[in-house]
């Protein structure tokens, strides 16, 4: 996960350099947001968490970083795995900013619904309660922007 990231506009960035930009903009008193999506295509699934940096502080800001990675499909043709990897991609990046900023504001966005209609329904209260263990944040759609258009955007 730390190796392949890009700016949104799709420039590769070295983590390092990535994280001293949130480093800086945390410091700053921003909010951080982090989210993932994924999509299933022919052998593969294509994972892509984004790390979105937005608000308005002495000037308003707004910019994200993504990360994608391509895993065999077979263990995630089977949603409940799938959606428990995106959640876990996102609380790992959200960990490792929260040891080295342990007052940082951040959400983790995951792209599960509570309508009846979202396949994703029954597993919301445990995903909810997961990510809130940990002292993160968590948004489910459709507040989850994160994860439902900005990952969402880079996974096809």
């Amino acid at each position: 996960m730390k190796d392949c990231w890009f700016t949104g506009s799709g420039d590769p960035l070295l983590f390092s350099d990535l994280m001293s930009q949130i480093d800086d903009y945390i410091v700053e008193g921003g909010k951080v947001f982090i989210g993932t999506d994924s999509q299933i295509k022919s052998d593969q699934c294509i994972f892509v968490t984004a790390i979105c940096l937005h608000g308005r502080y002495d000037k308003f800001y707004a910019t994200y970083f993504f990360n994608r990675s391509r895993l065999k499909r077979k263990p995630y043709q089977v949603l409940r795995v799938r959606i428990m990897q995106e959640v876990q991609h996102s609380v790992e990046i959200a960990m490792d900013l929260m040891e080295k900023h342990p007052d940082a504001e951040i959400e983790v966005h995951v792209d599960v619904g509570r309508t009846h209609r979202s396949a994703t329904r029954h597993f919301a209260d445990a995903i909810n309660g997961w990510v809130k263990g940990v002292g993160l944040k968590c948004k489910m759609k459709p507040d989850s922007w994160a994860s439902s258009s900005v990952a969402d955007s880079h996974t096809k």
